[in-house]
Order: C-alpha cells, then structure tokens, then sequence
C-alpha cells in the first residue's frame, strides 16, 4: 500500500511540474513572439487554464482582485501548486 501512495505521489508531482512549466511557458512566451500563431502558447494554455480556472472562478465569487490590471488568479494558482509540491512526499 506505501509503494502505491508513493507512486500516486510521484505522479502528482511530475504532473503539478508540467502545469507549471506550462504556466512559465505561458507567461513568457508573448514577451518573445505573437502568441495568436503559436502552437506552444496553445497547448501551454491548454495544459496550464484547467489549474488556474476553479482559482478564477473562486476569486469572483469572493470579488477578489476584479479590477486588478494583473491576473492575480494566475500568481494564486502557481504559489498553491508550489505548496502542494512541498507537501508531497
């Protein structure tokens, strides 16, 4: 049963790390080339917006950070899968 818990775990993280390389990727990319044609900005944006989505969706519910020019829901999401990466084993 441990090997089993270790192996979930693993998996979460490996993928926790896709959606945050994702996410770079997403944040950096525009500042190098148009991101309208570009096949990697659309899978980062696949891979990275299922994460950040139910963080948006809880910020406007609780009508934080509405009229911010940043996308804080962005920054919240990267930190929670940072935390979340700490704690697994």
């Amino acid at each position: 049963m441990e090997v089993v818990l270790l192996i979930l775990a693993r998996t979460v993280s490996i993928w926790l790390s896709a959606v945050s390389f994702a996410m770079i990727i997403r944040m950096l990319l525009p500042l190098f080339i148009d991101p309208e044609g570009s096949k990697l900005y659309v899978l980062s944006y696949a891979v990275s917006e299922p994460a950040i989505r139910p963080v948006r969706s809880v910020m406007a519910k609780m009508d934080i950070a509405q009229d911010s020019p940043f996308d804080i829901a962005f920054t919240v999401t990267y930190f929670l899968i940072l935390i979340i990466k700490i704690f697994l084993p």
